[in-house]
């Protein structure tokens, strides 16, 4: 294969793949003003992300993405979709096993993005209840 095939060949994938980046960040849900935000990197290089709204106690509207896998996607969706319409308590006692029985099955390799999404959540949470302490202080 020639230099400049190669050169064309990286052209068109460098394009492809900016293409595709552009279009999913673009159409993936942007929270404006979160109440409480995390973004989590683990020790896989996944990174997820989870915002939420709250409303009277109550989680009314969430946000959550991922750089990773198919896994993980699921995973971070299943946490936020467990959160809506809890209150913080109820979100607090949540964990890796409820969002993978959410998921369904989850093989034991990936385990570690229920994990990774658990925690997001959770420091969602704890960001909102900083967040809070002003208020509360007032």
């Amino acid at each position: 294969m020639s230099l400049s095939a190669l050169l064309i060949l990286f052209g068109v994938l460098l394009i492809f793949f900016s293409t595709w980046y552009g279009l999913s960040y673009l159409f993936s849900p942007h929270m404006d003003e979160p109440d409480g935000y995390a973004r989590v990197t683990g020790n896989c290089g996944d990174t997820m992300e989870i915002g939420i709204k709250v409303k009277k106690g109550k989680v009314v509207e969430t946000q959550c993405a991922t750089d990773g896998c198919t896994m993980s996607k699921q995973c971070v969706e299943s946490a936020a979709r467990l959160a809506l319409e809890k209150s913080i308590e109820e979100i607090r006692s949540l964990n890796m096993t409820h969002i993978a029985d959410e998921v369904g099955h989850v093989p034991d390799s990936h385990l570690h993005c229920a994990q990774l999404a658990e925690i997001t959540l959770q420091r969602a949470l704890d960001d909102y209840s900083r967040n809070q302490q002003p208020l509360n202080q007032g």
